[in-house]
């Protein structure tokens, strides 16, 4: 988040963000080529999913992202995405149905409170008279 407040004012968003994938894809080759071993076969089972994650929701959202940070300051953007899973929980209940324990939703609660806690001006102390 601190490096993409630095480039992205400087730089094309969408550049930085394709030579950001180009850099984590060839990264993540060179350590799990050799560890994993994939199969040709698993992966094209897993098209659908892999395809969806890449493109969806890594290449479009991240963009976004990248090109929104451009406007906003690092910190209010790291309070942003540490709402991610948040986020996840919402759409998991709404678009798959999805249930929460109670300590889920408890710390799902405790998030969005210190998400908002943190955003509210310092109260200004009163001279004492």
């Amino acid at each position: 988040v601190l490096l993409i407040g630095r480039w992205a004012p400087r730089t094309e968003p969408v550049r930085l963000a394709a030579l950001q994938f180009a850099v984590c894809g060839i990264l993540s080759a060179l350590v799990g080529l050799p560890l994993e071993q994939p199969a040709l076969g698993d992966v094209l089972a897993a098209a659908v999913p892999l395809l969806y994650a890449g493109l969806a929701s890594t290449g479009i959202a991240y963009t976004l992202q990248v090109v929104a940070q451009r406007h906003a300051p690092p910190a209010h953007a790291a309070i942003i995405l540490s709402l991610e899973a948040v986020f996840a929980v919402i759409g998991g209940l709404v678009l798959l149905g999805e249930s929460l324990a109670l300590r889920g939703l408890v710390g799902c609660g405790l998030m969005l409170a210190g998400m908002v806690i943190s955003q509210l001006e310092p109260r200004r102390r009163l001279p004492r008279s």
